[in-house]
């Protein structure tokens, strides 16, 4: 009679999705969580008080929503890791002018391998 065991299959369902909060996966939702508490600091700062106004108080509370939620489904989100830096790093480079590569900026490459192609193709 053969013995008949239990066969073991791992699931991988916590490695294979997201953690998210509102849309906002992995560490992108902290800064969704800071955004929200912020806002609500500065909602509750001007909707208390004599001279109150809602309408201000939301508008002010809904800035730092807008920009943390641009910020990370524009620059973070879906893109490679260091996106938002490399965009940034050119972005400066364009405005500055200064050419990234410039002679006076690389340093030249020494490597036999291929100096010596490029010899052999000289002669």
């Amino acid at each position: 009679m053969e013995v008949q065991s239990v066969k073991l299959h791992e699931t991988n369902e916590g490695r294979e999705t997201q953690q998210g909060v509102a849309g906002f996966e992995g560490a992108n939702a902290l800064f969704f969580m800071f955004a929200l508490g912020f806002a609500l600091m500065i909602f509750r700062r001007f909707a208390s008080g004599p001279e109150a106004s809602m309408l201000v108080a939301i508008s002010l509370a809904a800035i730092p929503l807008i920009v943390v939620s641009a910020y990370v489904f524009g620059l973070k989100q879906g893109k490679p890791a260091s996106y938002d830096v490399e965009l940034a790093e050119w972005l400066i480079i364009k405005a500055s002018a200064a050419p990234y590569f410039a002679p006076g900026k690389v340093e030249p490459m020494n490597l036999p391998w291929v100096d010596s192609t490029v010899k052999e193709q000289q002669s």
